[in-house]
């Protein structure tokens, strides 16, 4: 992959540094990007990377690298051949839904359009990290035989997965008179497997809790296909969570991290997603989703643990003083978002620096924890509430 790992004490948002570090239990796992949209130099196994062509392995899955990953796979992706198609299923294990093509209203196009930007986005990630075992890459080499294989093959299968549901996403689109979403380029922020499997355990985490918001929107937009939508939605939704125990089985936490998982939006995911992982520039028809990309906001405190404390952010700014009127809100499981006080604000070099309190024992705010800065205090009774008031955003802790 290649994935280079950074300072990620930026939860999902710009780059904050350049300096490679470890993530560790606790910590906001997806680095930022600066506000210039600068990335960083890539890095596999410490040294910098030469790109690597595409080619085949296990059977028929796809592996690349390269830096920045690029598109198209060597079987067409994201355009599939029938016969390509084929392939894919077996691979992933099934197939996609084959009922007719629902008809959809603009706002849940829009979550079809979100969903495609994603899911090709994990296809490339998906893709690097298995060209990375398969072909042992310093730091994400298994010496164990048996459990190497038992990482392939889910790898294989994963990579596939997304495949559908990257290619499903876009039918949909097409079926509606709109464009298929089109590949960016993406660079990825981990040298060795642990941190690469911590960081598709929050990415999937925050794909879990949007995807939750694509069905709520197909519930108040009373589309006539949405009773037809929402189950495959759920059907993704536990699929993604499959996945998820399998990242933080390998890495020695329990498979499910709350009995309620945490609720995100679609604002929050495009956001963190342009943050975090794509190439600048590089998407050809970004501009035809409709959602905004929010300023970074960083996780300055890492790792975070679980317990009471203050916790250390910041975002870039272009005033002297500290802003006044904001608050810092948590998301976390189906709870009421809480509204913590910005404390100890700082600027210095454009950028504001401030603590807000992380209530973790009242809460028990284990898990997927995000974190926005707002223009004001709410109340807010929802993630999508959160959203609409959000200056700077997601801040992404992880607390298990």
């Amino acid at each position: 992959m290649s994935t280079k790992r950074i300072a990620i004490g930026a939860a999902m948002v710009g780059l904050a540094a350049a300096t490679p570090m470890a993530v560790r239990r606790g910590e906001a796992p997806w680095s930022s990007q600066s506000a210039s949209g600068v990335a960083p130099t890539s890095i596999v196994g410490g040294r910098p990377f030469q790109s690597v062509p595409s080619g085949a392995s296990a059977g028929g899955a796809q592996i690349k690298s390269g830096n920045p990953f690029s598109f198209p796979l060597d079987n067409g992706f994201p355009t599939l051949s029938d016969d390509a198609i084929k392939v894919v299923n077996v691979l992933a294990h099934g197939t996609e839904p084959n009922g007719p093509p629902p008809t959809l209203q603009e706002d849940d196009l829009t979550s079809f359009q979100l969903i495609a930007f994603n899911e090709i986005f994990e296809v490339a990630f998906f893709t690097d990290l298995l060209f990375n075992v398969t072909t042992d890459v310093d730091g994400f080499t298994i010496e164990d035989l048996k459990l190497r294989q038992t990482v392939i093959d889910a790898l294989v299968a994963i990579q596939a997965q997304e495949e559908l549901h990257a290619d499903n996403a876009n039918a949909v689109l097409s079926n509606n008179h709109k464009d298929p979403i089109l590949p960016c380029q993406y660079q990825f922020p981990t040298t060795n497997l642990s941190t690469a499997l911590d960081l598709a355990a929050t990415f999937t985490d925050v794909v879990m809790g949007t995807l939750q918001d694509v069905q709520l929107h197909l519930a108040l937009n009373n589309a006539a296909d949405g009773p037809n939508v929402v189950p495959i939605i759920g059907s993704v939704i536990g699929q993604e969570g499959e996945q998820t125990g399998f990242f933080r089985n390998f890495n020695g936490k329990i498979p499910s991290a709350k009995p309620f998982l945490t609720r995100s939006s679609r604002e929050f995911a495009f956001s963190a997603l342009n943050q975090n992982f794509v190439v600048k520039n590089s998407c050809p028809n970004i501009d035809t989703i409709k959602l905004p990309i929010f300023l970074p906001l960083t996780v300055n405190t890492m790792p975070v643990q679980p317990k009471n404390q203050l916790i250390s952010f910041s975002v870039v700014v272009d005033k002297p003083a500290p802003p006044t009127g904001l608050s810092l809100v948590l998301i976390n499981g189906q709870n009421v978002p809480i509204v913590e006080e910005v404390q100890n604000a700082v600027v210095r070099d454009g950028v504001a620096t401030f603590q807000a309190n992380f209530p973790h024992d009242e809460y028990v705010l284990d898990g997927l924890t995000i974190a926005a800065l707002t223009k004001s205090a709410g109340p807010f009774a929802s993630a999508e509430d959160v959203a609409k008031a959000t200056i700077a955003g997601p801040g992404l802790i992880e607390v298990n």
